[in-house]
């Protein structure tokens, strides 16, 4: 009575073929037992290292003893009611779900993902990223609850796009890995840092410590020897007084280094003069733009200027509540007006003189002229004239 009892309580899972959706009796979830082997009975109450496992190939449950007593001879038909597919022994393994569905749902998105294994980078715009993973997750969802046509479909095109893309495959896994190792290295680098860190503040904090009862012990002998002053103007008198040694320690170990023949060459020495500081006035306020200003030094911008044309631009509201603005009209035009009047064309071409007199003594040479008249002429020639801009 009790065995069938037991055996009355044992949900009889029926499973599809690989690839299928696993479909519990009654409506339940296809989920690893917690008690009972479906094969053999045994329970694990009395077998505490029962361990189920389960293959890929059609994710039916079952005790490790079971797995070795059926399979070990080799290759057989699993043994569950109306499986027909034939399993090997290597391809048992321990599940990581209890949900027989999710642990089947994971290990198809890993297979697709191993082969669909692309990254932003590879396309062009972020709408062709997009219409990938689109497609990889429609053949996913093909593969995990589709019919059997649709799953027989999907497993076609991801065999033909494993096929087709074979080199880009492996090579995407090899950038895969060097990626994952350089995240592995910069988090251990991170867990290191983090380590040391908290290593130093440790000693940083004992150093602090150890000072602070130092400089107590200290006290209280000065307190013992009779020395004037309260507690606290002796503490501040010792503290000061370390201070000064430090700075003093600091100061001669430094020199101590720059007399044993430490030097840089190259640095400029403190107080001498250079000419690339004779414009510099280092005495006013600090000037991120080095003395430059916007403001004109060639003429004087007024508010107005007799414009006729500007008339309905001053007046009329047509103009004026758009943003039309007059004064930077003029601001604009005698900038234009005077761009250019500084520069000396002179020095700068300073360098095609010797260009410029080679030209003149062949004008001198063909027309039986003098250098010095070919000189004039090509000087008359490259003269330059400026319009006036209100003209």
């Amino acid at each position: 009575m009790s065995s069938r009892r037991l055996q009355g309580h044992v949900s009889t899972t029926v499973f599809r073929p690989s690839g299928g959706v696993p479909a519990g009796v009654g409506g339940k979830r296809n989920e690893v037992p917690d008690e009972l082997c479906p094969i053999c009975k045994r329970s694990k109450y009395l077998n505490p290292d029962m361990e189920f496992q389960i293959n890929p190939e059609c994710y039916h449950p079952m005790c490790s003893n079971c797995v070795i007593n059926i399979f070990k001879s080799g290759p057989t038909q699993c043994p569950h009611a109306g499986c027909n597919i034939i399993l090997r022994q290597k391809g048992f393994r321990t599940p990581w779900y209890k949900d027989l569905e999710v642990e089947r749902e994971v290990d198809i998105r890993k297979r697709v993902n191993a082969i669909f294994n692309m990254v932003q980078d590879d396309f062009e715009t972020l709408r062709d990223w997009n219409d990938y993973l689109q497609n990889v997750e429609d053949l996913t969802f093909n593969l995990i609850q589709g019919d059997e046509a649709e799953r027989t479909k999907a497993e076609m095109e991801l065999a033909a796009y494993e096929k087709k893309h074979r080199e880009e495959i492996e090579m995407n896994k090899k950038k895969g890995k060097e990626a994952e190792q350089l995240r592995k290295k910069r988090d251990a680098d991170v867990v290191e840092a983090s380590r040391l860190r908290r290593l130093e503040e440790r000693d940083e904090e004992m150093r602090a410590k150890a000072e602070e009862a130092k400089i107590g012990d200290e006290v209280m002998e000065a307190l013992a020897r009779g020395e004037s002053g309260t507690a606290a103007e002796i503490q501040a008198r010792i503290v000061a007084r370390k201070k000064a040694q430090v700075a003093k320690i600091s100061g001669s170990h430094y020199a101590s280094l720059l007399d044993g023949g430490l030097s840089i060459r190259g640095l400029k020495v403190k107080g001498k003069k250079y000419d690339d500081d004779d414009d510099e006035d280092d005495s006013g306020p600090y000037d991120p733009f080095g003395g430059l200003r916007n403001e004109p030094t060639r003429y004087v911008l007024h508010d107005s200027y007799d414009f006729p044309h500007l008339d309905d631009a001053k007046h009329n509201d047509n103009h004026r509540v758009p943003g039309y603005s007059v004064q930077e009209f003029y601001a604009r035009a005698l900038f234009e007006a005077f761009a250019g009047l500084g520069v000396s064309i002179g020095d700068e071409k300073a360098g095609d003189s010797l260009a410029l007199g080679t030209a003149g003594a062949e004008a001198a040479a063909q027309n039986n002229q003098t250098l010095e008249t070919a000189m004039k002429g090509s000087a008359s020639s490259s003269r330059m004239q400026i319009d006036d801009v209100f003209g």
